[in-house]
C-alpha cells in the first residue's frame, strides 16, 4: 500500500496521495502511520485532535482489528526531502523575476476574456496571469544569467534536475495558466495554474488493503490491480463506482475488495516541486490570496500591509481578482461602504484558519463569508463554515452570511458576473 502514499515531515506519518482515506473516502491532506493503527484525517471529526493548533486541524481515528492496515513500507515511499519553503521577500523576488520571462497564450487569452470570465487586457496585464513555459528549465538558466541567481532551494517548483551533462535546475510544468497568490503586502508567494485538458483520474475505495487502479489510456481505460497482481483492464463509465470483487485464493470473483471510480481529473493545482530533488511543497503553510479592486491595485505599494475594516472571505484567487473588480459596479455605493470592496481567498474552505492572523494584520472588523452557493448541499463543508463562524464570533469580529440563488451563478465571480446582487444575512 506504500505507492499510494507521500512522506509528510512529521516522522512515522504518511499522507494518502493517490488513495482514499479510509475514515473521510478523499485523497490529499489525510495521513495514516506507518504502523496502520491511526488515521489523521482533516475532513471527518473525532474526539481526539491530532493536531490542534494548525491551519488546517486533523482528528485522530484508531484502527482495530479488521480494519487495521498493513505497515507502510518506507523502501517504496519516494525518498526526496522537501525543503523548508523560503519567507514571503525571497519568494516574491523570484517569482516576479520568472513572471518577467513569461507571456500569455492565445488559448490562454481568449479563456480569460471569453464570456465566462469577462476580463480586460488591463486586467490581465495588471494582475500579471501568464502561460507556463513550454521549456521550463530554459526561463530557470535565464533567471541564472540575467540575475545571478543559482539557488532556488526553498521556492515552490524550483527543483534539481538530472541532466546528460550533470545536475540542472528546472520547474515542474504542466500546460496552463498560472495565477498568482498575492500576500496582504502584495507578495506573490505562490501560483495556482488552470490546466487546460485535465486528465481523467480513479478514486479508489479499498475494504481490503492492496486494491490499487489507474487509468492506463485516456478517458477511460482502467487497469486495476490486487496486491501486483492486474485483476481487471476495461472501459470504466466517469462517476459510476464499479465493485471490486475478487478471490486472490480462487481467482473468483466473490469476495468483494473495494469500490473503484473514474473522475474528472482536477482543473487547478499548486505550482510545487514536492517530492522533487530539491524541491519545495506549496504548503507550510499555503498562501492566502488577497485582492481588491483594480484601481486600489495600481496604487498599492508592494511591500505595504493592506488595512481593510472589512472582507470578504471566499476561496479561488481567480474567482475573487474577478469579484473584486466588479463589485463597485454591481452593488451601490453605499452597499460598498457597508461591506467593502476587498477579497480573501482561501486555498480551500477547510483552510479557514490560515486567515485569521492575516486579518489582524490586516484591521478587519467585519467578514462577509461568500463560499459557493452549492455549500448548503455539501454536509462536510457546512460543518467547517459552523466550526469556521463560531471561532469568529469567539475572536470578536462581525459575520455576514452572503447568499443568493443558485440558479444566478455557483460561485461570487458568476453571480456578479450575470449582474446579481447577493443578500447578505447578518449572524453577529
Amino acid at each position: 500500500m506504500s505507492r499510494g502514499m507521500r512522506r509528510t515531515r512529521i516522522p512515522g506519518w504518511y499522507e494518502f496521495s493517490r488513495i482514499a482515506c479510509p475514515i473521510c473516502g478523499h485523497a490529499g491532506g489525510c495521513m495514516q502511520h506507518k504502523d496502520g493503527n491511526a488515521i489523521a484525517c482533516i475532513r471527518i471529526e473525532s474526539d481526539r485532535y491530532f493536531s490542534k493548533n494548525s491551519s488546517l486541524p486533523s482528528y485522530l481515528h484508531f484502527l482495530k482489528g479488521d480494519k487495521k492496515r498493513k505497515k507502510i513500507n518506507d523502501n517504496l515511499v519516494e525518498s526526496h526531502q522537501g525543503e523548508k519553503k523560503k519567507g514571503d521577500l525571497t519568494l516574491h523576488n523570484v517569482y516576479t523575476a520568472m513572471l518577467s520571462y513569461l507571456d500569455l497564450d492565445t488559448d490562454h487569452y481568449e479563456h480569460l476574456t471569453s464570456h465566462k470570465r469577462r476580463l480586460t487586457d488591463e486586467q490581465i496585464d495588471e494582475r500579471e496571469y501568464r502561460s507556463f513555459p513550454e521549456k521550463p528549465w530554459s526561463i530557470v538558466k535565464q533567471m541564472q544569467q540575467d540575475y545571478g541567481l543559482d539557488n532556488f532551494k526553498g521556492v515552490p517548483g524550483f527543483y534539481e534536475e538530472e541532466g546528460k551533462y550533470g545536475k540542472f535546475w528546472s520547474l515542474t510544468s504542466m500546460n496552463g495558466i498560472l495565477i498568482p497568490f498575492r500576500n496582504y503586502k502584495k507578495q506573490i508567494v505562490g501560483f495556482q495554474y488552470r490546466i487546460d485538458n485535465p486528465p481523467n483520474d480513479v478514486k479508489v475505495q479499498d475494504r481490503k488493503h492492496g486494491l490499487r487502479a489507474r487509468v492506463i489510456k485516456q478517458p477511460n481505460i482502467v487497469q486495476v490491480h490486487y496486491e501486483g497482481e492486474i485483476i481487471l483492464e476495461q472501459e470504466f463509465e466517469l462517476n459510476k463506482p464499479i465493485t471490486i470483487q475478487y478471490n486472490k485464493n480462487t481467482g473468483a470473483l466473490n469476495d468483494i475488495l473495494g469500490w473503484v471510480t473514474l473522475k474528472k481529473g482536477n482543473r487547478y493545482y499548486w505550482l510545487s516541486s514536492a517530492n522533487k530533488p530539491k524541491g519545495t511543497g506549496s504548503g507550510d503553510p499555503a498562501p492566502v490570496h488577497v485582492s481588491v479592486p483594480l484601481k486600489k491595485f495600481s496604487h498599492w505599494e508592494t511591500g505595504k500591509t493592506l488595512k481593510a475594516k472589512k472582507i470578504w472571505l471566499s476561496e479561488g484567487p481567480l474567482k475573487t481578482d474577478i469579484a473584486s473588480d466588479l463589485i463597485g459596479k454591481v452593488l451601490k455605493p453605499e452597499k460598498i461602504e457597508a461591506h467593502g470592496d476587498t477579497f480573501l481567498a482561501l486555498p480551500g474552505v477547510n483552510a479557514w484558519r490560515l486567515a485569521l492572523p492575516i486579518m489582524k494584520e490586516m484591521g478587519v472588523e467585519e467578514i462577509n463569508l461568500c463560499f459557493d452557493a452549492d455549500v448548503v448541499s455539501n454536509i462536510q463543508v457546512k460543518t467547517i463554515l459552523m466550526e469556521c463562524t463560531k471561532e469568529l464570533k469567539k475572536e470578536g469580529y462581525h459575520v455576514n452570511m452572503v447568499i443568493w440563488n443558485e440558479k444566478d451563478g455557483k460561485g461570487i465571480d458568476d453571480l456578479l458576473l450575470n449582474n446579481k446582487i447577493p443578500q447578505f444575512k447578518s449572524l453577529f
